[in-house]
């Protein structure tokens, strides 16, 4: 997968997990969800954000 998949996957499953009937599933515990499931995709974009311009350094020489 390159950069431009990994952000459109990223978006279609914050979609999904956000989205009515996957939250229904968790309506008794729902805040406890969002605030895991929230920071936790937060997590997973500067995790990916740090490693790809990590690998794109011009400074670095290979």
């Amino acid at each position: 997968m390159n950069n431009k998949d990994i952000w459109i996957f990223l978006f279609l499953s914050g979609m999904l997990c956000f989205n009515w009937p996957f939250l229904e599933i968790f309506a008794e515990s729902l805040p406890l969800y969002f605030f895991l499931a929230w920071p936790g995709f937060i997590l997973i974009m500067i995790l990916l954000s740090t490693r790809k311009s990590a690998d794109h350094d011009p400074d670095v020489d290979v």
